[in-house]
């Protein structure tokens, strides 16, 4: 599943930003919350995290444009495959007992004991 990346509100009157550089190129690995680009505004330079783990995808807006404030760039990370437990529960190798102790050896009576 893909995760857009959107841009941000970065102050309460900043209504657009300039994409300064990309930290990241199609087909790097990033994880969530890492750095993908630096913005611009008139007020604020940041850096824009990840919304996902996952690889990046494309880039379809070059450094040097301007988008505004709620913008999806067409830019999307591509979310890592996470592995779903089964509801079923898994098979035991056959003559294994699980939940049971092994049965205890009886010793041989000791001479002279009895």
């Amino acid at each position: 599943m893909a995760t857009p990346i959107r841009m941000p509100q970065l102050g309460e009157n900043v209504v657009e930003g300039t994409i300064s550089r990309w930290l990241k190129a199609p087909g790097d690995r990033v994880a969530e919350y890492e750095p993908l680009l630096e913005v611009v505004s008139d007020k604020v330079d940041t850096e824009i995290p990840s919304p996902a783990s996952g690889t990046l995808q494309q880039i379809l807006v070059p450094a040097g444009e301007t988008v505004a404030v709620g913008t999806v760039w067409p830019t999307w990370v591509r979310q890592a495959r996470r592995f779903r437990q089964s509801s079923r529960p898994q098979r035991r190798p056959p003559g294994r007992r699980v939940g049971r102790a092994p049965p205890r050896r009886r010793r041989a009576p000791r001479d002279g004991a009895s």
